[in-house]
């Protein structure tokens, strides 16, 4: 589950933009996040293994601070909130592109504005409709199927596209070079396009604070145990390093070869817009269903982030009052508050006016701002013999901790002017 939220919605608009709008000149921040993001998540899980009938909140109100776990749950389920929005616009305006329904331009009439934000509001009501229908059903696991099978066909679109594009070997070498490229004005407009907006967002959209506060709910669901910890972790390794990796990597460079080169590749931010993407990596005749292909594919990766951002949010709530917090079918509350953190979102989704797809990449970057309060809990939990007993953290997985303490800190302290600007837009 916290896989395939993973590689959602705000992922694949954040390495799809990145390339698109700064070519291979970002490829560098993918390896440089992925360890921590393997050994912080893992870390967060072993915590969820070893003490299976807490939750996280619960621990840190117990063995840390109450008022902080307040402070990140007033934080962090607000934002959820908006996440969850973010998803839902993504989600109604793929299926809209898929019948050829585009947002209006600028200077549209107020008919054809008025009709496209009618059919957005239906659209957002009958998804949450179905969704917590697919869930409440427990039809979920073949809402996974599908996604699985969209997900896959996009990646490999998106390799076979990386694949051309690594005719430009030289330059994607250059790439994986730390170095931040000049902003980027988009012609016509008085935006710009932040490379340090970029950077958070693709940080944002692997280490997330929904990730390390979550996990530990999902692991104690699953039965995870002190004796599932070297799977887990290898499993960790392969998931979310080489997959999600290679997943990401393949994504900016199909990015930067395919939309990079078009005239418009600054003004790109909608899901039709970055379908283009797809038409180079399938034969001409059969090119213009590459659209399709990513609408329907994002599509299902923002439902997946969606019920996955709703669904740690009830953990937070539920285990915060000391309520039964485990998703089974017999657990009647988590359902209703399951049902309200999805049905607000869908009805407020069409009122948030901005690009589906910039509305994900801003709140990716949200998480930043919070990532190193929740790295510091992480850290001190794993490292104490009351919570993980015979197995704390050892020096190497400390020292990895703590890069991502130092690497989140510095995201949030120097780049959040940028970021700040970025959202005045």
């Amino acid at each position: 589950m916290m896989a395939a939220g993973t590689m959602g919605a705000g992922a694949v608009a954040s390495f799809i933009l990145a390339g698109a709008w700064f070519r291979y000149e970002l490829l560098w921040v993918i390896p440089l996040m992925l360890p921590i993001f393997v050994i912080s998540v893992d870390s967060s899980s072993r915590i969820g293994a070893l003490t299976r009938d807490k939750g996280m909140f619960s621990l840190i109100r117990g063995h840390i601070n109450p008022g902080l776990a307040w402070l990140l749950l007033v934080v962090i389920v607000p934002v959820h909130l908006l996440i969850i929005m973010g998803q839902f616009s993504v989600m109604t305006s793929a299926l809209m592109s898929l019948v050829g329904i585009y947002p209006p331009e600028r200077g549209a009439g107020l008919q054809d504005a008025g009709t496209y934000h009618w059919a957005e509001i239906a659209l957002s009501i009958a998804c949450a409709v179905g969704i917590l229908w697919l869930i409440l059903s427990q039809g979920y696991q073949r809402m996974q199927q599908a996604m699985s099978l969209l997900m896959v066909m996009m990646f490999f679109c998106f390799l076979f596209v990386a694949l051309r594009g690594f005719s430009e070997y030289a330059d994607i070498l250059r790439g994986f070079v730390p170095r931040i490229p000049a902003d980027l004005p988009v012609p016509g407009t008085d935006q710009t396009r932040i490379a340090s907006g970029s950077i958070i967002a693709v940080v944002g959209s692997a280490i997330a604070p929904a990730a390390l506060l979550g996990i530990p709910y999902m692991s104690s669901d699953a039965d995870h145990s002190a004796s599932t910890l070297q799977r887990d972790l290898r499993r960790s390794i392969i998931n979310l390093g080489v997959i999600f990796g290679a997943y990401a990597i393949f994504i900016m460079v199909a990015g930067g070869f395919a939309l990079y080169p078009l005239p418009d590749h600054a003004s790109i931010d909608a899901v039709h817009e970055a379908g283009r993407v797809l038409l180079r990596a399938l034969p001409d005749r059969v090119a213009f269903v590459g659209p399709g292909i990513f609408a329907a594919g994002v599509f299902m990766a923002a439902m997946t982030t969606l019920v996955v951002a709703a669904q740690v949010s009830v953990y937070f709530c539920l285990d915060m009052v000391g309520a039964n917090w485990r998703f089974c079918n017999e657990n009647r509350t988590y359902h209703r508050l399951l049902a309200v953190m999805i049905v607000i979102p869908a009805l407020l989704a069409p009122f948030w006016s901005f690009p589906a797809l910039l509305k994900v990449v801003l709140l990716m970057g949200i998480n930043v701002l919070v990532i190193p309060v929740v790295f510091l809990v992480v850290i001190y939990l794993v490292n104490q013999a009351r919570v993980m007993g015979d197995y704390r953290a050892g020096w190497w997985r400390n020292l990895i901790l703590f890069a991502g303490l130092g690497l989140s800190i510095l995201l949030a302290v120097v780049k959040v002017p940028d970021y700040l600007q970025l959202l005045e837009l």
